[in-house]
C-alpha cells in the first residue's frame, strides 16, 4: 500500500489479522436473511472478517494503531475462531509492509478486546511471552483499561489477562478523555460498544481521517441499526454513530473500517435513506 498525504501526516493500512465470528452476533438484532446480503457465513454460522491497523508517520514519530488478533492460540481456539494455518504474529506482518517493529513509538489500543490487541506479545525461545513492540508507549483510556481489569460477565471473555499484561509491560499512558497525542493526531472515548473505547482522529492540512474500530466495525455498520451483540450499551452507540458519521461528512474525511475484509475506507454523504458511502478508498 502507498502512503496517503494527509499534509503533515502519512497514514496506511494494512491487514494484519483474519478470522471469523458469528455473523448473528456481528449484526445483532438484524436478521440474517437482511444482514447475509453483505456478509456470508460458513457452515457455523461465522463471517469472515480482518483486523485493518493504521500506521501513521508524525514527524520523527511512528504511530500504530491497533494489533490484532496475533497468533498466539491453543489449538482449540485457533479452530474455533477459523485462523488460517499460515496466521503470523504482528512482528512479522509489520515486517512485511516495510515497518520493524521497534520503530513503533505509540501504540494506541482503542480498546482492549483480544482481537484488537492480540498482537502485542508471542512467545520467545524459551516459550516465554514477550512484546512485540519494544519502543512503544500504550495509549489507553483509563475507564476502559479499569474495566478490562474488572469486567462484567458479558464482556469477560473478550480480555486476555496475558495481552493486558504484556500491555502495562510496555509503558502504559492512561488517558482522561479526549486528548491530542501528538500535534494533529487526537483521541476522543466513546461509550457504546463498551466503556473507553477511544476513536483516533488524525487531521493535517490536505485531510482528515477517522478510525472509530468497533464504533462502526464494517461498511454495512454505516446504518443506524446495524449494531452488534457484542455492544455493551446499543442505543448509546447509534446515537455515538450517528454523531460521529455527521462530523466525518462535514469534514468531508475518510473513515477506516477495523474488520470490513472488503472495504478499508470510505467517505459518506446523507442520502434520502440516510447514511451511505460516497467514495471507496484503498491505501
Amino acid at each position: 500500500m502507498e502512503w496517503l498525504d494527509l499534509g503533515g501526516a502519512l497514514a496506511r493500512t494494512a491487514v494484519v489479522s483474519r478470522f471469523r465470528l458469528d455473523g448473528g452476533a456481528m449484526f445483532g438484532q438484524v436478521p440474517k436473511p437482511l444482514w447475509s446480503r453483505f456478509s456470508k457465513a460458513d457452515e457455523q454460522n461465522r463471517i469472515p472478517l480482518v483486523v485493518r491497523i493504521l500506521l501513521l508517520r508524525l514527524g520523527e514519530a511512528t504511530v500504530l494503531v491497533e494489533a490484532g488478533t496475533g497468533s498466539d492460540f491453543d489449538a482449540h481456539s485457533a479452530e474455533r475462531l477459523g485462523l488460517p494455518a499460515d496466521s503470523i504474529d504482528l512482528g512479522s506482518a509489520l515486517r512485511q509492509e516495510g515497518i520493524d517493529p521497534g520503530e513503533i513509538t505509540h501504540f494506541i489500543a482503542t480498546h482492549l478486546h483480544f482481537d484488537h490487541v492480540g498482537g502485542v506479545g508471542h512467545p520467545d525461545q524459551a516459550g516465554v511471552r514477550r512484546p512485540i513492540l519494544p519502543s512503544a508507549k500504550v495509549y489507553v483510556q483509563r475507564s476502559h483499561w479499569e474495566r478490562a481489569r474488572q469486567p462484567g460477565p458479558k464482556e469477560s471473555r473478550s480480555f486476555r489477562t496475558e495481552d493486558l499484561d504484556i500491555i502495562e509491560e510496555m509503558g502504559l499512558e492512561l488517558l482522561e478523555g479526549e486528548e491530542e497525542i501528538l500535534p494533529g493526531l487526537s483521541v476522543r472515548p466513546s461509550q457504546g460498544h463498551t466503556a473507553g473505547l477511544q476513536v483516533v482522529i488524525a487531521r493535517g492540512a490536505k485531510g482528515s481521517l477517522y478510525y472509530p474500530s468497533d464504533l462502526i466495525p464494517t461498511l454495512p455498520h454505516i446504518r443506524s441499526a446495524f449494531t452488534m451483540g457484542y455492544d455493551m450499551w446499543p442505543d448509546r452507540l447509534i446515537e455515538e454513530k450517528a454523531a460521529l458519521q455527521s462530523e466525518i461528512i462535514d469534514a468531508n474525511g475518510l473513515l477506516v473500517f477495523v474488520h470490513d475484509p472488503q472495504t478499508a475506507a470510505c467517505r459518506l454523504q446523507h442520502g434520502a435513506t440516510g447514511i451511505s458511502v460516497r467514495e471507496k478508498v484503498t491505501f
